[in-house]
């Protein structure tokens, strides 16, 4: 182990994510830097899939300024993984984005497979009390992960906030949740904790506890009753995107949290989950926290 920066960046269908960060005096994973940023790479796709080209130019600013950031703090180029995931999985011009990157950032960029973005989730959460026994939730913005190590389960569904979004009416959007779900072993949750990571439990979390305003902080290791994931997807699709921004919740997320909402309670109805632990420790985390160890 080593307490020299290491850093990732997470370019998913909605977020682009950096962590930087090294290891304390006692192992633990200290943050030096954690950048946020919704370029939406997978929205607004053309009819082939491609990417849209003003949506590739935000997510290519993401990645500059991430460059930016890491050249500052002087990371070294061994010391970074920049991974992708369902957004460039599923697109066909992904190569082609993947050399623009490179071209523009200096980044070179990984798409990696649904079964690896499992795996580093579940890293992420060790630090979080997460057992062999815990099933991970991700839900993303084109996939959504659910691990647990005992029963070597490791899935990624082809469903996500973004995704769904787009899908009208809502009716058929739920209809691809209950099938992408229905291969999921039923009750799976039946004694175990769950662990749900990213976004969308975060936000799920800040409506659950009624804050006033957004606080990914409040919302760090909250137990929310996993009822509340239903109530919440159907409440928020039921207001307009003004009426939404008056709650707690992600500005730049409320046009599609009533999707990522939906995806949420169909997994854990699914595996019959009652309640659930939420954090903003996504993957970037286990991607992270693999090069501190290994290096």
């Amino acid at each position: 182990m080593t307490h020299e920066l290491a850093a990732a960046i997470d370019l998913g269908t909605n977020t682009a994510l950096c962590l930087v960060a090294r290891l304390d005096s006692a192992d633990r994973c200290e943050i030096v830097e954690d950048h946020c940023l919704m370029p939406r790479l997978g929205g607004a796709a053309a009819a082939d899939g491609t990417l849209n080209p003003e949506a590739v130019e935000r997510a290519l600013a993401a990645l500059e300024f991430f460059a930016g950031r890491l050249a500052e703090l002087n990371v070294r180029p061994e010391r970074v993984r920049a991974v992708s995931t369902a957004v460039l999985r599923r697109a066909p011009d992904a190569r082609a984005f993947v050399e623009l990157a490179r071209a523009r950032s200096g980044l070179a960029l990984e798409i990696i497979s649904g079964d690896e973005e499992a795996r580093l989730g579940r890293i992420a959460v060790r630090a979080e009390g997460a057992t062999d026994a815990t099933i991970v939730i991700d839900v993303g913005g084109g996939s959504t992960e659910v691990s647990c190590a005992e029963l070597q389960l490791r899935v990624s569904l082809p469903i996500g906030a973004v995704v769904l979004a787009a899908v009208r009416p809502r009716a058929t959007a739920q209809a691809r949740i209950d099938a992408a779900v229905a291969g999921l072993p039923a009750h799976l949750a039946d004694g175990r904790d769950v662990i749900v990571l990213g976004g969308t439990g975060v936000n799920l979390a800040c409506l659950a506890l009624g804050l006033a305003r957004f606080d990914h902080e409040r919302a760090e290791g909250v137990r929310v009753d996993a009822q509340a994931a239903r109530e919440f997807a159907q409440r928020l699709a039921a207001l307009s995107l003004p009426e939404r921004l008056a709650l707690p919740i992600e500005a730049a997320r409320a046009d599609i949290l009533p999707e990522g909402m939906a995806v949420l309670a169909g997994v854990l109805e699914r595996l019959g989950a009652k309640n659930l632990r939420v954090t903003g420790r996504g993957l970037r985390f286990g991607v992270v926290r693999e090069l501190l160890e290994s290096r």
